[in-house]
């Protein structure tokens, strides 16, 4: 059993919530324990800000704290702490890109907005509708990035991002962080940016070690997230890089892997 635990982080799709993104029925329980012992849970994705809080209902979205846009977005204590903007010439670069690589769209993130262009991609809206809380269809996103701080590009590809826009994006790995985030997206970030650097520095502010904090991932954007937390677990659904990287399971997304696995080594009972 796992003591002096002060903060908890879970990634969201693939982790925290099952297949059809729902999050585990005795959430809310669990997050009351965890405030009793003065635990803080932390929200990461490679999700918007806006999109993470609106799987939270009922109160619970001002009670965490949000690692978004996989790091590139910090909120704690519901003001944003962070913005990672990127410079318009690498947006315009990679827009151009991408829009010169067959079946790949891409989604502007900014501080107050997500944008795209592609509206009669019915996959592309599908998805965008899905992760996107506050978004824009517009006719350029480049015209549309002046008027906010873009700190991601995120590049759809419906069958197989793995194999066609993260290769095309490869060129960009120099001097960006370019991130398999899902079977159907890319992230493009400035290069520093991950959601273990973000982890860092919220426990760097909340004055907090890594060893006393837990993390959950799944997936190839999770793995400095992991490894900046003193007790990493992979979920059995991970990715297989992440399953030869770290030891400690936390379980099954579907089966509430994340709340069992808490539960468990922090002796919760709920």
């Amino acid at each position: 059993m796992l003591k002096d635990i002060r903060v908890i982080v879970s990634d969201f799709d693939g982790t925290l919530l099952d297949d059809e993104k729902r999050l585990p029925e005795q959430f809310p329980a669990l997050l009351d324990a965890l405030e009793q012992r003065g635990i803080r849970f932390i929200a990461a994705s490679g999700r918007q800000y806006y999109n993470i809080r609106a799987q939270l209902p009922d109160g619970m979205a001002d009670r965490v704290d949000y690692i978004a846009e996989n790091g590139a977005m910090t909120v704690r204590n519901n003001e944003i702490c962070w913005v990672d903007e990127m410079p318009m010439s690498d947006v315009a670069a990679i827009v151009h890109t991408v829009r010169s690589t067959k079946g790949c769209y891409a989604i502007l993130c900014g501080a107050q907005c997500a944008y795209f262009e592609n509206g009669n991609v019915a996959e592309l809206v599908h998805h965008a509708n899905m992760y996107y809380a506050r978004l824009q269809l517009v006719q350029d996103i480049l015209e549309a990035a002046a008027t906010d701080r873009i700190c991601k590009i995120a590049v759809f590809h419906n069958h197989d991002a793995e194999h066609v826009s993260y290769p095309a994006l490869l060129p960009f790995a120099d001097h960006m962080q370019v991130a398999l985030s899902g079977d159907c997206w890319v992230d493009v970030m400035n290069p520093s940016v991950s959601k273990g650097t973000a982890l860092t520095e919220l426990l760097r502010q909340m004055q907090i070690s890594p060893e006393r904090c837990m993390a959950f991932g799944d997936y190839l954007n999770d793995i400095q997230l992991l490894q900046a937390s003193g007790h990493p677990y992979v979920m059995e659904n991970a990715h297989p890089q992440l399953l030869e990287l770290f030891d400690c399971t936390g379980g099954h997304n579907n089966h509430a892997g994340v709340l069992k696995t808490i539960c468990r080594e922090l002796g919760i009972v709920l």
